[in-house]
């Protein structure tokens, strides 16, 4: 990604005068734009569909390291019990259901 930034670095007075072109090259590259005020970094323009993605991967990347968390700790359950247990409870909601129905 740092490479498409130190391609794709422009001013504000930049966006403000070629923003639909702008837009239009990352929406089609799904490549960010580093927006630069006062040169300073300021702001990221993200294509959206690219920007889902990513948080997409976050999202992967946080649940597996807490759930490799909670593998060195010990808090896991063996495989046959989770789905008895889901085995279980759905049979439960089916009796629940079938109860106030009937």
């Amino acid at each position: 990604m740092l490479e498409f930034l130190q391609k794709n670095t422009i001013t504000v007075a930049e966006l403000q005068a070629k923003a639909d072109k702008i837009i239009t090259k990352t929406k089609r590259s799904g490549q960010p734009f580093l927006i630069i005020q006062n040169g300073k970094p300021t702001a990221l323009l993200l294509d959206v569909k690219a920007f889902f993605e990513e948080l997409a991967v976050e999202n992967l990347a946080r649940q597996i390291a807490l759930g490799e968390a909670d593998i060195a700790a010990g808090r896991v359950q063996d495989l046959d019990e989770v789905l008895q247990e889901i085995h279980n409870d759905r049979k439960l909601s089916r009796s629940r259901r079938k109860a106030r129905k009937g």
